[in-house]
């Protein structure tokens, strides 16, 4: 079973971009091969649909739609979907999670690349607990890389396919092993949205787990440190990354000072951006 978590932050499930593609993939191989799980982080009652039409969506679309009440974070939004997908799971060994954002804006033959990927028989020995695509960003490649790094450098990312050990991936199209994630704990809920997945590939790593498959598939990812934005909403995002950026320094072992420097290159790299200077 292939279980794809999309989580939604004030938005509504007609929005999402990647709805369409699947249902698709789920109409085409049965909802025994595939499963929807909508995970509603929208902290707006506009937003929120009222719990008899989403009664009615689910029957009739067969997701399954878990709501947070409140933007919980990234990384706990994950792990509900991980924890459905575990109890609903006949064999978390042979079992994926794929993680989608709402602005994820993948094609259908990406997301059929990585099912075909997840099920095929040598996923059972080959010690693959990873499966990703070449994800883009304003036609630049963003995901995967060879790690993080304090200035990223063309030989920095991983640009063709095959399979790759203790590399970090993007959250938005990879597929992990349920029983992989289920090992290391599943996504650090002391992150709230940045560096979960740094993180995550991480804790992959000191587990032996980090053996990724990467695919010929690329798709086209949104990142808001990309995109202009005014400068209250700028500052808003910006305090989010520093404290979770500074926890992903104490998790992996990086100094306050490594910290620091990072978060004054992106503060200035986000300022640029805003019109502030």
């Amino acid at each position: 079973m292939l279980f794809i978590a999309m989580v939604i932050y004030n938005k509504s499930i007609s929005d999402v971009m990647s709805r369409d593609v699947t249902k698709r993939l789920i109409e085409h191989h049965g909802e025994g091969k595939a499963k929807l799980i909508i995970i509603d982080n929208s902290d707006s009652k506009r937003y929120m649909v009222p719990d008899a039409e989403m009664s009615k969506y689910v029957a009739a679309s067969g997701i399954a739609y878990i709501r947070m009440g409140e933007n919980a974070g990234l990384s706990k939004a994950y792990n509900k979907a991980l924890e459905y997908a575990l109890r609903e799971s006949q064999n978390p060994k042979n079992d994926y999670l794929l993680l989608l954002d709402d602005d994820s804006n993948l094609s259908y033959d990406y997301l059929r690349a990585v099912y075909l990927s997840a099920k095929d028989p040598r996923r059972e020995t080959d010690g693959i607990n990873v499966i990703t695509g070449l994800i883009e960003s304003g036609g630049r490649p963003m995901s995967p890389v060879k790690g993080y790094r304090f200035i990223f450098r063309d030989s920095d990312y991983i640009v063709n396919q095959g399979v790759f050990e203790d590399i970090c991936c993007i959250n938005s199209g990879t597929a992990i092993r349920l029983d992989s994630l289920e090992k290391v704990g599943g996504f650090d809920e002391t992150l709230f949205v940045d560096m979960v997945d740094y993180v995550l590939m991480y804790n992959l790593s000191r587990h032996g787990l980090n053996r990724v498959l990467v695919l010929g598939e690329k798709f086209e990812q949104s990142f808001s440190g990309r995109t202009k934005m005014n400068r209250l909403r700028a500052r808003e995002r910006f305090k989010i990354y520093k404290k979770d950026f500074m926890r992903y320094c104490e998790i992996v072992g990086k100094s306050p000072a490594y910290g620091r420097l990072n978060l004054l290159k992106r503060r200035i790299a986000i300022d640029i951006k805003s019109g502030k200077i």
